[in-house]
C-alpha cells in the first residue's frame, strides 16, 4: 500500500494513528505529496488534489481520511475503531464528524491566511474560528465521557487538538476547558499520537 503523505496534515496524521494502532505501518509505503503549487493540488492520485490517499496493491486508490481509516480498520489487528452498529456507532461517528469539521475549519483558516493579498476573507475566517470554538466547547462538555477509549472519534479529536496546537497555539484552547485539556494530555501520550506529532 502507498500512502500519499504530507507530514503536517492532520488528516494524514489520523490515518497514521489508525495504522499504528493496528500495527500496519510496516505494510505502508509513504509517498511525498507535491507542494510545488498548492493551488493546483498536491496529490495527483486524488482528483480532489488532496492528501491523504491510499493506493492498494491492485491499483485502486482510496480517499479521503475517513475512508482510508475504515479500510485500515477492516484489515488491521486488534479492537475495531469503528463500532459496527447500534447507538455507540452513531455516537462515535458524530464525534468524528465534529472533530473532523473542526480540523477542516482550522485548515481552511490556515489556507485563507496564505491567500494572495486581497483574496482572503476576514469575515469567513471569523466564521471558521467560531466553528472551532463551538466545537471545543462541546468537547469540553463531553471530555469526561471519552475516558481511555480509543476509536475513530477520539482519534479525530486528538488530531484536531494537535493541529490547533500546531497552527493556532496563540489562541490557547485549554483556557476554560480543563476537562478537555486533561483528557488530551493523557491521549497525546499514546505511542500512536506521540510518534505522529508534526515537527
Amino acid at each position: 500500500m502507498k500512502l500519499c503523505y504530507s507530514a503536517l496534515s492532520p488528516f494524514v496524521r489520523k490515518v497514521r494513528v489508525t495504522a499504528i494502532e493496528h500495527d500496519l505501518m510496516g505494510k505502508i509505503e509513504i509517498v511525498d505529496s507535491d507542494h510545488s503549487d498548492m493551488f493546483k493540488g498536491i496529490n495527483p492520485a486524488n482528483p480532489l488534489g488532496k492528501v491523504p490517499s491510499l493506493t492498494l496493491a491492485n491499483g485502486e486508490t482510496l480517499f479521503d481520511s475517513y475512508v482510508i481509516c475504515e479500510y485500515l480498520d477492516s484489515i488491521g489487528s486488534g479492537p475495531s475503531l469503528f463500532p459496527e452498529k447500534g447507538p455507540e456507532r452513531w455516537k462515535v461517528l458524530t464525534l468524528h464528524a465534529m472533530a473532523n469539521g473542526m480540523t477542516d475549519a482550522a485548515y481552511q483558516r490556515r489556507m485563507d491566511s496564505l491567500m494572495p493579498e486581497g483574496e482572503g476573507s476576514p469575515s469567513w475566517s471569523n466564521r471558521l474560528k467560531l466553528a472551532m470554538e463551538s466545537s471545543l466547547d462541546e468537547m469540553e462538555k463531553q471530555a469526561e465521557g471519552y475516558g481511555d477509549t480509543v476509536n475513530i472519534g477520539t482519534i479525530a479529536v486528538g488530531c484536531a487538538l494537535g493541529y490547533h496546537d500546531f497552527r493556532f497555539s496563540h489562541e490557547q484552547w485549554r483556557n476554560g476547558r480543563p476537562k478537555l485539556a486533561a483528557w488530551y494530555e493523557r491521549f497525546a501520550a499514546r505511542p500512536s499520537m506521540a510518534q505522529t506529532v508534526p515537527a
